[in-house]
Order: structure tokens, then C-alpha cells, then sequence
């Protein structure tokens, strides 16, 4: 079955590259191949939902009253808007395994997201109401029938609720002007309906599919490749990647809970045992946690699940990570991007060398061996080693979790034009290093173990890897290290929006409690797919991303996963919030920590372990606000 299903979804391409001219016309040459693959396996997102040309603005803002209105549950307490959040960036969900119901109860599946609702083939994970007017009225009836939490057990009730609030009559009389009596339950589900066709997402995939090469970083076109023959589309095409047929959950392998018999409940047909409307991918990225039941808490266990139980696949980590990246873009520009750096404008995207390009030399073979060392450090070098004497980290990072795709990626902490930079003075030792004393500052810092020897096979393969991205770069190369923060926020970072945030954008891959993820195929040595942001596993505090402005400069330009540093998904300050909030977790503490930064007033402001030369806390160096220590600073040099 693996071998089949990946030959199945290669063919189509293969067919593609010889289809002759039919009716869709000849074939656009200046388009990739992968762009031609995309627009016959997936198609454009229509502009408009059915029924849309019918909704009156009148209708439209009724239905956005209701959506938020809480007086109409029986508790007073929810709205659907409490389920299906759209405010603070939501993807149209709570973020919740299950939701709570108005009554307090919880429901038994996972709410589902109300945006692209009504291009789908039904709504609801069952499929048990046709459309979005009928799955509005769903939402008020028994718990006990549907398995939803719901607002009120009455409908009539609801109406007259309505009829007695403020502004109510007036709206349903201006949606509804030719009845005579507009308030009732179906008008209500109807005016909640018109308010949802207009939730209709715009991603990086839709302008690619519009013909925009550059919409989708390389990485991202590879992730798109991989799903792709991986066998995703069988059940994830069309224009919403999903929503559109019903499918068993559990082909080749079960799924763990088998308590949700699924569209069996709704049918009663033996052969709709654990069938379920397969899911859009529109906005994954922030609709966590996963599943009908939620119960699967990061995006990347929900491929690698998928993969085994409907494919019989495992694919390895590096398809994951391509795969989540591809599903970064397909995320609701307007709801997540930020404005863009001012450094969009003036500095151009440069490419790095293909790896195809290594020489097949003994040279072009200690590079290679210095890629899969970065890009898998934790199975050469760290616990998964094979030799016990060659375990150097203490973590289960790789190298490339700083360093964005394999060290390639522009405000990435790329290693492209690194060479050029060394030797430098190190302010931390307070003297000059060379390129393997960084190596080695990284693997007792952010990979929290201890120096590899410097005539060692592994770190002249590194080097060499390093130096091959480096070859023919200019000195000052645009798009090094991160992207700074260009107004750093006057004030101490909030917990509660990092938080947030957090939870939001960046648990679908690192999970509620920051441990990434290992994907099946890892076994017990393998490396992870996503890493783990705190704990044990992680970084220790004297890594540079244990920095508060490092950290948030790197979030800002890579994150959620792929993220071009271009078209940036959280703002500076968001960056600032989420970047405290990761790093207030325990992690480990280096020995002698203390010793770093010899010359105390040469010490980062933002480094969060003392001593410092200064009378300001730890907690303040750690959480800012920060200009009052960079003004104590500069009065200093005074």
C-alpha cells in the first residue's frame, strides 16, 4: 500500500507533463510544472459562497449581531462567536479539545471552523445538516441529541428573547422588510448564514494559484510537492484542500478512539462506521488541536497519524517539517499578516546554492556529511548516535531549528556568508573567535552539551558545509542573523498575550506544552519534527534565543513555521509578547554561566541570567521594559 499510493499521486504528474491541448486550452509555458499539478488537483477558491448573491447588507449585519450575541443562550454567557472564535486572529475555533456549551456541558467532538463553512460539501463533522442555516439552528438543540454543547434548548424561546432585546426588532425588520412578523428562529439561522458566506479566507497558496510564482518560498513549493505525492490529495483537494467528501478515519490502522462511530450516528449505515467529513486545511495552522475529538495536539502528530493510519506510511521528519511548511501558507493573510518590514523594500532576496551543486569529490563529501550533521544533529551527534563516545548535545535539537532550512534561509540565522564574518571579537569570552569557537559556543549553549573537539571529522565537515554556503558572498550580505526589531516595545512583556499568541499561532506545531513532536519513523533516535521550545530537551539560558529581542527578532521573521520574513505573520510587538512567553518556561541552566561576559557592561540587555553592571533587575533584563537600560547605558559611554 505504500509503494501504491505514492505511485498513484506521482502519475497524475507524470500525465501532465504529456497532456495534450483540450478544452482548458494550451497550457501556460511560463507556468511551473508544480503550478500546473496544483491548478488540476486543487482549482481556484471561488470569490463568493453559494447563496451569497441573495444577502443583503442589512441581513449580513444582523447575522454579525447574532454571532456575537450572548444574550440569546440560556446561560447568558455564549455566543457562537465563544466556539468559532473569529476575533483576536482566530481561525474560526477556540482552541479547545472540546468546547463548553452554555449549560456547562461539553461537547463530544472538536468545534469545528466557521470560515470557508459553506463551500463545503455539509456542515458539521457527521455531515448531518446540509447547510449553513441548518447547521445555525443545530446549535440551539438538545445536547443530549446532537452531542454539541449548544445555546438554548428552546427555540421559541429564542425568538422571544429577541423580540425583548434592544436594537433586535429594528435589524430584523430592515434584513427582513416584507414580513410582518420577521422575528423567528429561521430568519435568526438565515442572518447567522449571510454573516458566514462572508467568511472566506485569502492565503500565499491563493496567489500562487493565481500565477504568482514567488507566493510560495522554495521550501514551502517542496512541502507542496511532498503532500502531494505523499497521498494527501486523495482526500484534501479540490480548492479547500478537504471538506468536500466523507471518508473512514482508520484505513490501514485504527484510530485510538473508537467511542465516535461518526456519520454511522447520522445514517445508520454499517458502512459509515467512523466515516467523517474529511477536513479543510484552510487555515490549519490555527485551528489546533486536532481530530474529530481533539485529542491530537499538534499539527505535525495529525500528518504523521494520517499518514499511518489511511496511507500505511511514516514519513520521515524532513516531509513533516516540508509539509507544515506549505501549510503555513495557507493561512488567512488577512487575518494573521503583519505589515511588512521596511527592510522589504530595500533589501533584495538573494538564493543559496543547491545541494546539487556539491562537487563529487572527497570535499563535496565532508560538505554533505556537514549538512546531515545540521539538519539531523541529534542523531549523530546527541543521544540518537549510534556510537555512544559521539554523543556531544544534551537536547534533542538540531542545529537547523535556529537555523532556518539547513542555513539557507535570508533573516533565518542563515549561515550563508558566515565565513566572511570570522574571526570577530566575542564579547561573551571578551576576545577574539574563530568560526569553530562559534560552532562550539552553539553546542554547549543552544544545543546544551559540550565542545566537539576542533580537529574532529564532525566539525570540519560543519565548517566545510558552512564555508561551501559562504563561497562567492559579499561581506555584507543583506538578510544575516535576524531581523531586529526596528521599535522595540516600551514596556514589560505580557505573559498573557504570549500566551495567547501562543496558543493561537504556535501549539498547532509545538503542542500546549511546548514539546514538539517525534514522529513515528524517528523511532527512539530519530529527530524531531517539530522542537520542543522549553523543558529539558530544549535550549539552556545561555543560548542567544534565551534572549527576549534575539528570540522575538527570529519569531518575527520565520514563524509560524516557513514564514517568509517578507510577509510577516505577527508584528513586532506580538513577536515581543510570544517570545516572553516561551522563554518564562524552565529550561536548563549552563555550569558557570556567571563567567560569560567578562566585561559586564559589553553584556546583551536582554540577557536573561546575572551578574550585570547595572542596578536594574533581573526580571526587567529578562522582560524589559528595555530603554531605560539602554539609556543608563548610553549615559555611561558618556
Amino acid at each position: 500500500m505504500k509503494q501504491s499510493a505514492k505511485i498513484l499521486f506521482i502519475l497524475p504528474a507524470i500525465i501532465l507533463l504529456f497532456m495534450p491541448a483540450t478544452g482548458m486550452g494550451q497550457p501556460n509555458r511560463s507556468e511551473s510544472i508544480l503550478m500546473r499539478q496544483a491548478k488540476i488537483f486543487f482549482g481556484k477558491l471561488p470569490p463568493a459562497m453559494p447563496g451569497k448573491e441573495k444577502d443583503k447588507s442589512a441581513l449580513v449585519e444582523l447575522g454579525k449581531m447574532l454571532y456575537f450575541e450572548k444574550g440569546i443562550s440560556v446561560s447568558k454567557t455564549k455566543a457562537c462567536n465563544d466556539c468559532h472564535r473569529i476575533d483576536e486572529k482566530r481561525g474560526g475555533v477556540d482552541n479547545m479539545a472540546v468546547s463548553q456549551g452554555a449549560a456547562g456541558t461539553f461537547g463530544a467532538r472538536n468545534s469545528p471552523t466557521t470560515f470557508n463553512a459553506g463551500f463545503q460539501i455539509s456542515q458539521f463533522r457527521d455531515g448531518r445538516s446540509p447547510d449553513l442555516a441548518d447547521q445555525a439552528k443545530g446549535q440551539t438543540v438538545n445536547p443530549a441529541e446532537t452531542g454539541t454543547p449548544g445555546l438554548h434548548p428552546d427555540s421559541q424561546k429564542v425568538a422571544d428573547m429577541l423580540k425583548e432585546m434592544k436594537d433586535y426588532p429594528r435589524a430584523f425588520k430592515r434584513a427582513f422588510p416584507r414580513e410582518k412578523e420577521p422575528i423567528n428562529y429561521d430568519n435568526a439561522a438565515y442572518a447567522i448564514a449571510a454573516y458566514q458566506r462572508t467568511f472566506i479566507t485569502h492565503d500565499r497558496f491563493d496567489q500562487f494559484m493565481d500565477g504568482d510564482e514567488n507566493a510560495l518560498t522554495p521550501a514551502e513549493k517542496t512541502g507542496l510537492e511532498v503532500f502531494m505525492n505523499q497521498g494527501c490529495i486523495r482526500c484534501h483537494g479540490g480548492p479547500l484542500l478537504g471538506g468536500m467528501l466523507y471518508q473512514k478515519l482508520g484505513i490501514a490502522h485504527p484510530y485510538k478512539n473508537e467511542n465516535d462511530l461518526g456519520r454511522y450516528e447520522v445514517t445508520a449505515n454499517e458502512k459509515d462506521r467512523y466515516v467523517f467529513k474529511v477536513p479543510m486545511l484552510r487555515n490549519i495552522m490555527l485551528t489546533a488541536p486536532y481530530f474529530h475529538d481533539g485529542e491530537v495536539a499538534t499539527l505535525a502528530e495529525a500528518v504523521d497519524l494520517m499518514a499511518w493510519m489511511q496511507l500505511d506510511t511514516e514519513p520521515a521528519a524532513a516531509d513533516i517539517d516540508a509539509i507544515l511548511r506549505f501549510f503555513t501558507a495557507l493561512t488567512d493573510i488577512e487575518r494573521v499578516t503583519a505589515a511588512p518590514p521596511n527592510e522589504a523594500r530595500k533589501k533584495t532576496q538573494w538564493q543559496a546554492p543547491a545541494m546539487s551543486q556539491i562537487p563529487e569529490t572527497a570535499e563535496g563529501e565532508l560538505i554533505r556529511y556537514g549538512y546531515e550533521i545540521v539538519t539531523k544533529t541529534y542523531s549523530y551527534l546527541g543521544a540518537g548516535a549510534k556510537d555512544p563516545n559521539m554523543i556531544y548535545t544534551g537536547n534533542v535539537l538540531s542545529c537547523g531549528n535556529c537555523h532556518q532550512e539547513g542555513g539557507t534561509k535570508q533573516f533565518g540565522i542563515p549561515w550563508v556568508g558566515v565565513r566572511q564574518q570570522y574571526p570577530q571579537f566575542c564579547s561573551r569570552e571578551n576576545r577574539e573567535s574563530d568560526l569553530k569557537d562559534r560552532i562550539n559556543s552553539c553546542m554547549e549553549r543552544s544545543m546544551n552539551g559540550k565542545a566537539l573537539s576542533e580537529d574532529s571529522r564532525e566539525m570540519n565537515a560543519i565548517e566545510s558545509y558552512i564555508n561551501w554556503l559562504s563561497r562567492d558572498v559579499p561581506e555584507n550580505l543583506a538578510g544575516l542573523n535576524t531581523l531586529k526589531l526596528k521599535n522595540i516595545p516600551n514596556y514589560k512583556a505580557d505573559l498573557k498575550k504570549g500566551e495567547s499568541l501562543y496558543l493561537i499561532s504556535c501549539q498547532a506545531c509545538h503542542g500546549e506544552d511546548g514539546a514538539g513532536y517525534r514522529p513515528r519513523s524517528a523511532g527512539d533516535n530519530g529527530v524531531h519534527a517539530v522542537p520542543p521550545l522549553w523543558g529539558n530537551n530544549s535550549y539552556n539560558k545561555g543560548a542567544g534565543m534565551s534572549r527576549l529581542l534575539t528570540a522575538a527578532s527570529f519569531v518575527r521573521a520565520n514563524m509560524p513555521l516557513g514564514t517568509p520574513w517578507q510577509r510577516p505573520m505577527f508584528t513586532e510587538e506580538e513577536a515581543y509578547h510570544v517570545a516572553a512567553y516561551f522563554n518564562s518556561f524552565d529550561r536548563p541552566v549552563r555550569e558557570n554561566s556567571e563567567a560569560d561576559y567578562p566585561d559586564r557592561t559589553k553584556k546583551p540587555i536582554d540577557c536573561p541570567y546575572p551578574p550585570y553592571s547595572d542596578e536594574f533587575s533581573q526580571e526587567q533584563h529578562q522582560y524589559g521594559p528595555f530603554q531605560p537600560i539602554i539609556e543608563f547605558y548610553k549615559k555611561k559611554k558618556k
